[in-house]
């Protein structure tokens, strides 16, 4: 009986001391998975902090806001108008000259072409081709059969905040061979002191741009004081002549849809220029 109280005694401590050992081995195993897991995550982060730092932080940052570019406004004014209003209006503030409010401007010499027809179809063709530079265009009338004064039709300009006013006309003549292309800029006044340099800039560089053409003669810059177009505006102003309408070349040039187009990119590209030199 002693003996078999000895071997359970023994057998007892062995069972024992196997419990002992494999739960030393099962928590040290724990331990290292807990260490490898850790060095891992701390391997991870090193080889990568952003990306580790945005699963961590789990934050979600938005896309900065782009600014839509502002455009610069071109108002466009085709000149004259279907029926002409003899009415007086005074050619600057506060003046007491006065001039007709409105006229139906010249006539073509060979077809009779009236100007306020020729300077609305070349001033939609201006406008489509400013758009295309990315300029936004204001056309002061869309119509021949208006009512449109020269200071109501500057006052459209001076609202729409225009970063260039352009009056669109087509020149006459008694004589027949007066012919060419032309610009016309305020001259400098009390009331055109704050824009005159930079309606000259705008003429300079929209003549340099048609110059290059061998078919349009140049008549150059021309300034005037006079005119309620440019002494009742608040904003840079020139008067593009396209041509003389009472030359028979001119008026075939003008009436020539294609080459009208032309003349109205070289126009467009004068503003171009301009507003890149002004900025």
């Amino acid at each position: 009986m002693k003996k078999l109280a000895l071997s359970l005694i023994i057998l007892a401590f062995i069972i024992s001391g196997i419990t002992l050992l494999v739960n030393y081995k099962t928590n040290e195993g724990l331990v290292n998975t807990q260490q490898t897991h850790q060095k891992n995550q701390k391997n991870v982060a090193e080889e990568n902090p952003q990306n580790h730092m945005k699963s961590q932080e789990k934050k979600k940052t938005k896309a900065p806001h782009k600014r839509k570019k502002k455009q610069l406004v071109i108002t466009i004014d085709p000149g004259h108008q279907l029926k002409a209003n003899v009415g007086q209006e005074p050619d600057a503030p506060h003046s007491l000259q006065t001039k007709y409010k409105a006229t139906v401007g010249s006539i073509g010499i060979t077809t009779k072409r009236p100007e306020y027809a020729v300077t609305l179809e070349a001033a939609k063709k201006l406008s489509v081709q400013l758009k295309k530079k990315g300029f936004k265009t204001i056309l002061t009338r869309h119509t021949n059969d208006v009512d449109l004064s020269n200071v109501e039709r500057t006052k459209q300009a001076n609202k729409n905040k225009s970063f260039l006013y352009i009056r669109i006309h087509a020149d006459g003549a008694e004589n027949p061979n007066a012919s060419g292309f032309s610009v016309i800029a305020p001259a400098k006044n009390e009331h055109t002191a704050s824009f005159y340099k930079d309606s000259k800039r705008a003429a300079e560089d929209i003549l340099k741009q048609v110059s290059h053409r061998t078919d349009i003669y140049q008549n150059g810059i021309s300034y005037r004081g006079d005119q309620a177009g440019f002494n009742w505006s608040k904003v840079p102003v020139v008067l593009v002549e396209l041509g003389f309408l009472t030359n028979p070349n001119d008026e075939k040039r003008l009436l020539d849809s294609d080459k009208l187009d032309k003349l109205t990119v070289d126009i467009a590209k004068g503003v171009e220029v301009y507003s890149k030199r002004k900025k």
